[in-house]
């Protein structure tokens, strides 16, 4: 090696190791990434720092690590739960959308779900829902939907007493300017119901927030028909109970229900309204306000169609029920009920398409005491 190559490489070395000026630090609103569990309490502090931006690129953050479960549980052992929950509360309105936001990512899980109800996530989320803010309403109705699909969260809001009742009345708020929300309202009330042993729940609604009426008002023809399909829904969950379908016929939904019995009607709108007669009809008072309604039976008779299994089994059921009364047994007989509901019967291809047409066919056909023998079953052997 000459000497200008051996110079050369020795301003090489030099410069490799000279001394350096420090790292320029980086600015205060720096999120990076920390390392395997690093990451999770350096995230919850973060979410409870002073600087907003640094509290909004958190929950951005938050994010990214709640759509891998593994990642979840590890931010629910950190205690980002209450971080997040408590930034609800936060002055700034876009922290507050983002913090509503992350909770519906949280709330997708079981875990997450526990989590949130222990650290007082529930009722956050209940009064988010009332937030100046559209996107936090928004996300907050979001996250109540998912978090509703869990026993465990629906036991928490029947335990809390009073946010199901509010829930029904901002749907009546809701609904003019933002059907969306509305529906979505509707539809956490509806998972509220379906929980065992709802007695509680039907109460808060039922009595507590007069649902019947309103949800005869949401009926509307003129209002979206998500709303009035959610309002169905919920309807149907609430004439379980035996005063419900009373108050049902007095505050005049079963012509509501009726106009949606209709081919031309969507078929999950209209298995809803089907489902809601059906519980209803099972009251003298709603037999005979189907026949009293103008095309009530006729409607009825205008959905047995078994392309749509469970439409067809709640049309069936509902014309069962309402066949008790003398009355109607000569409309659908009239509105040629009859060769429908055979037709069904001899093509079934499930049982309880079968069933629910023999039992029809029988109620249809009744005179007097004692009932035929069920179609299709074995005749009575007589000792």
């Amino acid at each position: 090696m000459d000497s200008q190559a051996r110079i050369r490489e020795n301003m090489r070395h030099i410069q490799a190791f000279e001394a350096k000026p420090n790292p320029k630090p980086l600015a205060e609103t720096a999120v990076t990434r920390g390392f395997e569990k690093v990451a999770f309490p350096k995230l919850v502090a973060e979410l409870s720092g002073n600087n907003p931006i640094v509290r909004q690129k958190a929950l951005l953050a938050a994010r990214e690590l709640l759509t891998s479960p593994i990642n979840l549980v590890q931010c629910v052992a950190a205690g980002a739960t209450p971080a997040i929950v408590a930034l609800l509360q936060d002055p700034d309105e876009v922290t507050r959308g983002y913090a509503a936001g992350t909770l519906v990512l949280l709330a997708c899980k079981e875990v997450g779900t526990r989590d949130l109800v222990q650290h007082g996530g529930m009722e956050a989320l209940a009064q988010a829902l009332e937030d100046e803010c559209e996107t936090v309403r928004d996300n907050a109705y979001s996250a109540f939907i998912e978090a509703t699909r869990f026993d465990w969260t629906r036991r928490a809001l029947e335990g809390l007493q009073v946010v199901l009742p509010r829930i029904m009345e901002l749907v009546l708020l809701e609904v003019q300017e933002a059907p969306q929300r509305a529906q979505q309202g509707l539809a956490v009330l509806y998972a509220c119901t379906q929980v065992r042993r709802n007695a509680d729940v039907l109460t808060q609604l039922i009595d507590t927030s007069v649902a019947i009426p309103r949800l005869a008002e949401l009926l509307d023809p003129e209002l979206p028909e998500p709303v009035r399909h959610s309002a169905a829904e919920l309807l149907g969950a609430l004439a379980s109970r035996e005063d419900a379908k009373i108050q049902a016929v007095q505050v005049g939904s079963v012509p509501l229900l009726l106009g949606v019995c209709s081919p031309r009607s969507h078929v999950a709108f209209a298995t809803a309204a089907v489902a809601a007669l059906s519980a209803i009809t099972i009251r003298r008072e709603g037999k005979y306000a189907v026949v009293e309604a103008e095309g009530g039976c006729e409607a009825l008779t205008s959905v047995l169609d078994p392309t749509n299994e469970q439409l067809c089994i709640n049309a069936m059921t509902a014309i069962c029920n309402v066949a008790e009364a003398p009355e109607a047994r000569e409309i659908l007989a009239e509105c040629g009920a009859a060769p429908k509901l055979q037709r069904i019967f001899e093509g079934a291809v499930s049982e309880p398409l079968k069933r629910s047409a023999a039992q029809a066919i029988r109620q249809c056909r009744f005179k007097h005491l004692p009932y035929e023998v069920l179609p299709g079953a074995p005749p009575l052997v007589a000792e």
